[in-house]
């Protein structure tokens, strides 16, 4: 029996320059565990035919401004950051995919020492500036 041929979804890319400053927010802390990145790429890979998984932009460094644009960050008391020129310099191409302040991390095989390797590129968790259960600063 002929199998199909697999289609994959096409990727528009934005013209954007490399972020300076990412987090990852889809399951807070836990994310970059091994056995999250391998459902996260398997998914990626699933639509576009590449393994990464997501990131999320903090334009100009404000927390607030990414809140606005992304309300789900305010329910995440906890983030893992990087820096996109550290993770290009280490071989980790970004994407900008979907639209701002959306990134795709993307990794040349889902192994356990890719994930390893991304990984040590994050630094966190870091408390949330913009988690709503946050303390408001004293005047």
């Amino acid at each position: 029996m002929r199998s199909l041929p697999v289609v994959y979804e096409s990727i528009s890319l934005r013209d954007e320059s490399v972020p300076d400053l990412l987090v990852v927010v889809r399951l807070g802390s836990n994310t970059l565990l091994d056995e999250h990145l391998a459902r996260s790429t398997a998914e990626c890979h699933a639509r576009w035919g590449i393994w990464g998984f997501s990131v999320l932009e903090v334009p100009g460094g404000d927390y607030d401004a990414l809140a606005r644009l992304r309300p789900i960050v305010t329910t995440r008391r906890r983030l893992l950051l990087a820096h996109g020129s550290d993770l290009i310099a280490a071989g980790f191409p970004l994407l900008p995919t979907l639209d701002p302040p959306h990134w795709t991390v993307t990794l040349a095989a889902p192994t356990a020492e890719s994930f390893a390797a991304v990984r040590s590129h994050f630094e966190g968790p870091i408390e949330n500036p913009a988690w709503v259960g946050r303390t408001p600063p004293v005047p």
